[in-house]
């Protein structure tokens, strides 16, 4: 049976393990932790095992998470070096970290870097995945069904990863944002959080499941809802008016700018 380790115990971390326990891929048993604050445990099934040092995770283990925030990444990385690396499966999902700066640190390493967003902590994320030319295709397989456990996998090319974080790593920010303007409007028309929250979630997950279906374009979904001189033409007036799309390209190139500036930090 694989066993993984994770570097770091955060939320994603043990969004990730939880998926894969759940689906079978892997035993409880044979995944290992480590984390500065071992309350961080907590969160994970009880039959996972914690370690003293990075280094007994690394021997023990086959597959490595890098599930630390980014600014620390390097501390773990001089951590590594010095332990026996040689044939294991690094998996970073620290954002902005790029293959390079990992192979700069870990010399021949195997290294596959994901992008996965926080929908993930549901099962029903969204993970963006590549690797080094190193990384047999079996093992990039088996690290693509973990994630699969969680949601949906698209293999990139890495040069792709910065810009797809405004797509799907920040987006879910943007639908939250989109969310409280329509319940700060709600408020406006006399109703309160509770009385409309479950409507509005439910509705866009009704439309994003019928954009899902593919029987017609987006165009044509608005137009089903919006009628000549109707209700719905009003509100999308206004949108446009306010250069709604513009604004909301403008924030995406700018999510992407910032992604390509960590990178470049490490």
């Amino acid at each position: 049976m694989k066993k993984i380790f994770f570097i770091g115990t955060g939320n994603m971390a043990s969004a990730i393990a939880g998926g894969i326990i759940k689906s079978g891929l892997v035993e409880a048993s044979c995944v290992y932790l480590f984390d500065k604050n071992p309350e961080q445990y907590n969160k994970f099934d009880k039959l996972c095992k914690s370690v003293d040092s990075i280094e007994e995770g690394i021997n023990l283990c086959d597959y490595i998470f890098l599930s630390v925030k980014p600014q620390n990444i390097s501390e773990i990385l001089d951590k590594i070096a010095k332990a026996n690396y040689e044939n294991r499966i690094f998996v970073s999902i620290c954002a902005g970290i790029t293959i390079e700066s990992i192979e700069r640190s870990l010399k021949g390493a195997k290294i596959i870097r994901t992008m996965p967003n926080t929908p993930l902590l549901l099962g029903q994320g969204v993970t963006a995945i590549c690797k080094n030319d190193k990384v047999e295709d079996s093992d990039f397989t088996f690290v693509k069904s973990l994630f699969e456990s969680s949601g949906y996998v698209s293999e990139i090319d890495e040069k792709d990863i910065n810009a797809l974080t405004a797509i799907t790593s920040s987006s879910p920010a943007y639908f939250y944002l989109f969310a409280k303007s329509i319940l700060e409007g709600a408020k406006l028309l006399n109703f309160n959080y509770n009385d409309t929250v479950e409507m509005i979630c439910r509705t866009m997950i009704g439309s994003a499941n019928m954009i899902l279906s593919g029987d017609k374009s987006l165009d044509d979904l608005i137009s089903m809802v919006k009628s000549p001189n109707g209700t719905t033409e009003k509100a999308l007036n206004v949108f446009e008016d306010n250069q709604l799309t513009e604004i909301v390209c403008n924030a995406m190139l700018a999510c992407a700018k910032r992604a390509e500036e960590l990178s470049k930090l490490n």
